[in-house]
């Protein structure tokens, strides 16, 4: 699990977390949530030994090739993904595309059956919730402060960057295990707003990365 995941996940009391991850496996690692049992792994950290974080949350075992989904099969495109698609073209005025509070909530709505999660209505119906604050137990170098800014709920009275902030905010939870799909919605949009990475080892042999950017292309 990223610590991104963690972040989300646990502010906005995500249940489809159980459908993803396991709980960690040693509870002293999030006093801060204790009663959401999962710690994440930040992206980009200092990390001195692998073994400090194999306690960790994991995968679902579901996603185990050698386990019980041996032989399954891995998701591309979903009615979610359609549907927060859909939404943003909504918000960008194509002609055909539908409302964009409807296509939001429907991919939403879609997401949770796909993996089958009980709880939307009272998720989208959340209006305060935001994702929390990131601690590591192990290193405080990987700590960050939540930047995102958006609840769940849709707002129609809230401008075209909070609604698109939104959409691609559920678009990135929904599509959390096809990474390149969401990879592009964010370096195209700079959303949803996640943390920077704690150890930037960019330089000037492959191109540096500023501090508070994130990297957009690969040589």
């Amino acid at each position: 699990m990223g610590a991104a995941m963690e972040s989300v996940l646990g502010g906005y009391n995500d249940p489809r977390v159980e459908k993803w991850f396991d709980p960690a496996t040693d509870n002293t690692l999030y006093p801060e949530h204790p009663n959401f049992p999962y710690k994440g792994i930040q992206g980009g950290a200092f990390i001195v030994a692998k073994d400090d974080r194999l306690t960790f949350s994991t995968l679902d075992k579901q996603f185990d090739p050698a386990g019980n989904n041996a032989g399954g099969k891995r998701r591309m495109l979903m009615p979610s993904d359609v549907l927060f698609t859909l939404a943003e073209a909504s918000l960008r005025g194509w002609a055909g595309a539908g409302s964009a509070q409807e296509n939001y909530e429907n991919g939403v709505r879609a997401s949770f059956t796909e993996w089958g999660a009980g709880g939307v209505d009272d998720y989208l119906a959340n209006d305060t919730d935001l994702p929390l604050d990131y601690i590591d137990p192990k290193d405080a170098r990987n700590n960050f402060a939540n930047r995102m800014t958006v609840t769940v709920k849709w707002d129609e009275a809230a401008d075209n960057e909070v609604k698109l902030d939104k959409i691609l905010t559920q678009k990135w939870i929904s599509s959390v295990h096809n990474t390149i799909e969401i990879w592009v919605d964010h370096r195209r949009t700079g959303y949803p707003k996640l943390p920077y990475v704690s150890k930037n080892d960019s330089d000037a042999t492959w191109g540096v990365i500023p501090a508070n950017e994130f990297l957009k292309r690969m040589p």
